[in-house]
């Protein structure tokens, strides 16, 4: 049986208390969450993708 890709419905971060780390909090349109902990080099390599994808598709913002 194939995976269906779900559509993400909701996003969350919340900050660890160390300063250095987060969970990230992702729901899908179904209501099931994935909780992932990250540290804060993962997060700022997430941040650097999500640069990267919206820099490249700016121009069909554009529209």
């Amino acid at each position: 049986m194939a995976n269906a890709t779900q559509t993400l419905a909701q996003f969350r971060i919340v900050a660890g208390k160390d300063g250095q780390s987060a969970r990230l909090h992702i729901e899908d349109d179904s209501g099931a969450t994935l909780e992932l902990n990250a540290t804060r080099e993962q997060l700022d390599l997430i941040a650097d993708e999500l640069d990267k994808m919206l820099d490249y598709t700016e121009d069909a913002d554009e529209v």
